[in-house]
């Protein structure tokens, strides 16, 4: 009985150890992420809005460039052509109706707001 203690244990601790790694796993960097599409805002926002499910693969929880002109600017998010809401990574100077392409994570169409929603987002090219 005493010698399968320290088995049981160690069992026990490898386990621990397991699950904390699979748990406390590393977030996916963006920006060392080549992007699997490129779209316009018109065609990103058409492809989450239409009822074909198989659609959204392309796009869900994919990393996208995505390019449009930026229609409103706040510090750390901006909003291409009124439909594609991007959080950026980082705080970038942007300024309104100039062309922008972006890359960042795709989540999803917003109903409610009726927009995209990008986040982790890099500046690929910009005017400045």
């Amino acid at each position: 009985m005493k010698k399968k203690i320290p088995v049981v244990f160690f069992i026990m601790a490898l386990m621990g150890i397991l699950g904390y790694n699979f748990v406390y796993q590393d977030h996916r960097d963006i920006a060392s992420i080549d992007a699997t599409s490129s779209f316009t805002t018109s065609e990103l926002t058409a492809l989450l809005t239409d009822d074909d499910a198989s659609n959204d693969v392309r796009a869900l929880d994919q990393v996208i460039e995505v390019s449009g002109i930026a229609t409103d600017v706040k510090t750390t998010s901006i909003t291409l052509n009124g439909q594609v809401f991007i959080e950026l990574s980082n705080a970038h100077d942007t300024e309104i109706n100039q062309p922008y392409t972006i890359k960042g994570r795709c989540l999803g169409y917003d109903d409610l707001l009726e927009e995209v929603k990008v986040d982790q987002a890099i500046f690929i090219n910009s005017p400045n």
